[in-house]
């Protein structure tokens, strides 16, 4: 890995070298600014349905590039609150600062990933009145 080398010098006049990869020059500074991988597992809707995330995938009436419960997906996502939708229900999950997934304990029954970074959608209806 490279690295770029920094040198700083103290008002002593001694020089300070720090080390910084590129990898971290290139990382955002604001947690809410980076992106992380999380992977939507809706493989288990039967028979499949057209499903988004509203501001990140294409919406439900697209008829191009519209995601599909047959196929897992890997969105980049942002720490906040995103929305799960399908034409039969709907439901709140939450990116942490850290890149893992929350939703309300109500959803248990429905969806996994918990503290994880894959989303997995269990069921192919509203068992749940997933909200």
């Amino acid at each position: 890995m490279k690295a770029a080398i920094v040198a700083v010098t103290i008002a002593t006049g001694v020089m300070l070298v720090v080390g910084v990869t590129l990898a971290e020059q290139n990382q955002p500074r604001i947690p809410l600014a980076q992106e992380h991988p999380i992977v939507i597992n809706a493989t288990a809707i039967v028979p499949p349905r057209a499903w988004s995330v509203p501001g990140v995938t294409e919406p439900l009436q697209s008829v191009r590039d519209r995601m599909t419960t047959d196929k897992v997906a890997t969105l980049k996502l942002r720490p906040g609150r995103y929305m799960f939708m399908t034409t039969a229900f709907s439901f709140e999950f939450i990116v942490n600062l850290d890149g893992k997934l929350d939703y309300h304990k109500s959803q248990d029954k429905c969806v996994g990933g918990r503290g994880a970074t894959t989303l997995v959608v269990k069921c192919s209806f509203n068992q749940q009145n997933l909200q």
